[in-house]
Protein backbone atom coordinates (compact mmCIF):
# COMPACT_ATOMS: atom_id res chain seq x y z
CA UNK A 1 0.00 0.00 0.00
CA UNK A 2 1.42 3.39 -1.15
CA UNK A 3 2.87 5.92 1.96
CA UNK A 4 0.53 8.54 2.89
CA UNK A 5 3.52 10.96 2.84
CA UNK A 6 3.47 10.53 -1.00
CA UNK A 7 0.04 11.16 -1.80
CA UNK A 8 -0.28 14.63 -3.27
CA UNK A 9 2.89 13.74 -5.33
CA UNK A 10 0.71 10.64 -6.60
CA UNK A 11 -2.43 12.58 -7.22
CA UNK A 12 -0.20 15.30 -9.14
CA UNK A 13 0.87 12.21 -11.53
CA UNK A 14 -2.22 10.54 -11.52
CA UNK A 15 -3.90 13.82 -12.93
CA UNK A 16 -1.15 14.24 -15.24
CA UNK A 17 -1.93 10.86 -16.99
CA UNK A 18 -5.55 11.40 -16.79
CA UNK A 19 -5.36 15.34 -18.32
CA UNK A 20 -3.13 13.20 -21.42
CA UNK A 21 -5.91 10.97 -21.94
CA UNK A 22 -9.18 12.99 -20.80
CA UNK A 23 -8.34 16.03 -20.55
CA UNK A 24 -8.52 19.13 -17.86
CA UNK A 25 -12.03 19.48 -17.99
CA UNK A 26 -13.97 15.76 -18.16
CA UNK A 27 -11.06 14.32 -15.62
CA UNK A 28 -12.65 14.56 -11.94
CA UNK A 29 -11.29 14.89 -8.58
CA UNK A 30 -12.20 11.58 -7.63
CA UNK A 31 -10.98 10.40 -11.03
CA UNK A 32 -7.91 11.63 -9.35
CA UNK A 33 -8.48 9.82 -6.61
CA UNK A 34 -8.94 6.23 -7.97
CA UNK A 35 -6.47 6.29 -10.01
CA UNK A 36 -3.62 7.65 -7.46
CA UNK A 37 -5.07 5.66 -4.54
CA UNK A 38 -5.00 8.78 -2.35
CA UNK A 39 -7.81 9.26 0.44
CA UNK A 40 -10.45 11.43 -0.03
CA UNK A 41 -9.26 13.41 2.36
CA UNK A 42 -6.12 14.47 0.51
CA UNK A 43 -7.73 16.77 -1.89
CA UNK A 44 -8.55 19.85 0.11
CA UNK A 45 -5.82 19.20 2.07
CA UNK A 46 -3.24 19.94 -0.34
CA UNK A 47 -5.05 21.74 -3.36
CA UNK A 48 -7.20 24.13 -1.18
CA UNK A 49 -7.55 25.97 -4.21
CA UNK A 50 -9.63 22.95 -5.83
CA UNK A 51 -8.93 21.81 -9.52
CA UNK A 52 -7.32 25.02 -11.01
CA UNK A 53 -4.58 24.27 -8.07
CA UNK A 54 -4.42 20.74 -9.20
CA UNK A 55 -3.59 21.76 -12.85
CA UNK A 56 -0.79 24.23 -11.76
CA UNK A 57 1.07 21.49 -9.85
CA UNK A 58 0.65 19.48 -13.08
CA UNK A 59 1.56 22.37 -15.29
CA UNK A 60 4.59 22.97 -13.53
CA UNK A 61 5.60 19.15 -13.23
CA UNK A 62 5.02 18.59 -17.13
CA UNK A 63 7.05 21.79 -17.71
CA UNK A 64 9.80 20.83 -15.32
CA UNK A 65 10.15 17.72 -16.73
CA UNK A 66 10.42 18.81 -20.30
CA UNK A 67 13.10 21.10 -19.37
CA UNK A 68 15.21 18.25 -17.45
CA UNK A 69 14.49 15.94 -20.80
CA UNK A 70 15.54 18.90 -23.35
CA UNK A 71 18.85 19.14 -20.71
CA UNK A 72 19.38 15.77 -21.05
CA UNK A 73 19.35 15.78 -24.05
CA UNK A 74 22.02 18.64 -24.90
CA UNK A 75 24.26 16.22 -22.59
CA UNK A 76 24.01 13.43 -25.45
CA UNK A 77 23.80 14.76 -28.03
CA UNK A 78 26.40 17.45 -30.29
CA UNK A 79 24.19 18.85 -32.76
CA UNK A 80 20.51 21.02 -33.03
CA UNK A 81 19.90 18.34 -35.68
CA UNK A 82 20.28 15.43 -32.98
CA UNK A 83 18.52 17.24 -30.10
CA UNK A 84 15.22 17.99 -32.07
CA UNK A 85 15.19 14.58 -33.23
CA UNK A 86 15.56 13.23 -30.21
CA UNK A 87 12.60 15.45 -28.52
CA UNK A 88 10.95 14.47 -31.76
CA UNK A 89 11.13 10.43 -31.19
CA UNK A 90 10.11 11.19 -27.30
CA UNK A 91 6.79 11.96 -27.89
CA UNK A 92 6.75 9.51 -30.22
CA UNK A 93 7.49 6.49 -27.86
CA UNK A 94 5.05 8.04 -25.88
CA UNK A 95 1.88 8.05 -27.33
CA UNK A 96 3.24 4.36 -28.59
CA UNK A 97 3.19 3.55 -25.61
CA UNK A 98 -0.74 4.72 -24.46
CA UNK A 99 -1.49 2.80 -27.85
CA UNK A 100 -3.01 6.21 -28.86
CA UNK A 101 -4.75 7.58 -26.20
CA UNK A 102 -2.40 9.77 -24.50
CA UNK A 103 -2.01 13.48 -25.45
CA UNK A 104 0.29 16.54 -23.68
CA UNK A 105 -0.90 17.23 -20.35
CA UNK A 106 -0.50 20.79 -20.84
CA UNK A 107 -2.34 21.07 -24.08
CA UNK A 108 -5.59 19.92 -22.56
CA UNK A 109 -5.38 22.48 -19.81
CA UNK A 110 -4.67 24.93 -22.52
CA UNK A 111 -7.18 24.79 -24.83
CA UNK A 112 -9.84 23.82 -22.31
CA UNK A 113 -9.19 27.07 -20.46
CA UNK A 114 -8.80 29.59 -22.90
CA UNK A 115 -11.34 31.62 -21.87
CA UNK A 116 -10.68 31.83 -18.18
CA UNK A 117 -7.85 33.88 -17.79
CA UNK A 118 -5.87 33.64 -14.20
CA UNK A 119 -3.13 31.75 -12.39
CA UNK A 120 -3.61 28.27 -14.03
CA UNK A 121 -3.35 30.07 -17.52
CA UNK A 122 -0.35 32.07 -16.04
CA UNK A 123 1.76 29.17 -15.18
CA UNK A 124 0.81 27.02 -18.47
CA UNK A 125 2.39 30.42 -20.08
CA UNK A 126 4.95 30.75 -18.28
CA UNK A 127 5.84 26.80 -18.24
CA UNK A 128 5.83 26.98 -22.28
CA UNK A 129 7.71 30.19 -22.23
CA UNK A 130 10.58 28.61 -20.20
CA UNK A 131 10.64 25.34 -22.55
CA UNK A 132 11.15 27.82 -25.30
CA UNK A 133 13.70 29.09 -23.86
CA UNK A 134 15.66 26.40 -22.88
CA UNK A 135 15.48 24.37 -25.86
CA UNK A 136 16.58 27.54 -28.11
CA UNK A 137 19.35 28.30 -25.37
CA UNK A 138 20.65 24.31 -25.43
CA UNK A 139 20.36 24.81 -29.35
CA UNK A 140 22.66 27.36 -29.22
CA UNK A 141 25.30 26.20 -27.69
CA UNK A 142 25.16 23.82 -30.08
CA UNK A 143 25.89 25.99 -33.00
CA UNK A 144 22.74 27.35 -34.12
CA UNK A 145 22.75 30.67 -34.52
CA UNK A 146 20.38 32.62 -31.41
CA UNK A 147 17.37 33.94 -33.77
CA UNK A 148 17.04 30.53 -35.78
CA UNK A 149 17.38 28.62 -32.75
CA UNK A 150 14.06 30.86 -31.18
CA UNK A 151 12.50 29.92 -33.94
CA UNK A 152 13.09 26.48 -34.39
CA UNK A 153 12.62 25.74 -30.76
CA UNK A 154 9.06 27.37 -31.41
CA UNK A 155 8.96 25.71 -34.30
CA UNK A 156 9.38 22.22 -32.93
CA UNK A 157 7.25 22.57 -30.45
CA UNK A 158 4.10 23.85 -32.14
CA UNK A 159 4.67 20.76 -34.75
CA UNK A 160 5.06 18.24 -32.06
CA UNK A 161 1.95 19.19 -30.28
CA UNK A 162 0.39 18.90 -34.22
CA UNK A 163 1.87 15.05 -34.75
CA UNK A 164 0.42 14.65 -31.96
CA UNK A 165 -3.05 15.16 -32.67
CA UNK A 166 -2.84 13.56 -36.22
CA UNK A 167 -0.82 10.65 -34.77
CA UNK A 168 -3.61 10.10 -31.99
CA UNK A 169 -6.26 10.77 -34.73
CA UNK A 170 -4.82 8.43 -37.62
CA UNK A 171 -3.34 5.94 -35.14
CA UNK A 172 -0.32 6.40 -37.32
CA UNK A 173 2.98 7.71 -36.26
CA UNK A 174 3.35 8.53 -39.38
CA UNK A 175 3.56 12.44 -38.42
CA UNK A 176 6.15 12.46 -36.35
CA UNK A 177 8.80 10.64 -39.38
CA UNK A 178 7.67 13.29 -41.26
CA UNK A 179 8.19 15.94 -38.62
CA UNK A 180 11.38 14.54 -37.45
CA UNK A 181 13.22 14.47 -41.34
CA UNK A 182 11.78 17.95 -41.74
CA UNK A 183 12.85 19.85 -38.89
CA UNK A 184 16.17 17.55 -37.90
CA UNK A 185 16.79 19.05 -41.82
CA UNK A 186 16.04 22.37 -40.73
CA UNK A 187 18.78 22.07 -38.21
CA UNK A 188 21.49 21.04 -40.33
CA UNK A 189 20.95 23.81 -43.08
CA UNK A 190 20.88 26.00 -40.51
CA UNK A 191 24.35 25.85 -39.48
Amino acid sequence: MPRRSDSKTRMIAAARRLYRERGYVATAFSDVLEESAAPRGSVYFHFPGGKQELGTEVALLHASDTIAQINRSALRFTTAAEMVGDFIDQAKDRVLASDFREGCPVAAIIVETASSPGPLSDTTRRGLQDVLTVFAARMTEKGLPAEEAESLAVATIAAMEGALVVARGLRDVAPFDVLRETLTGRARDSL
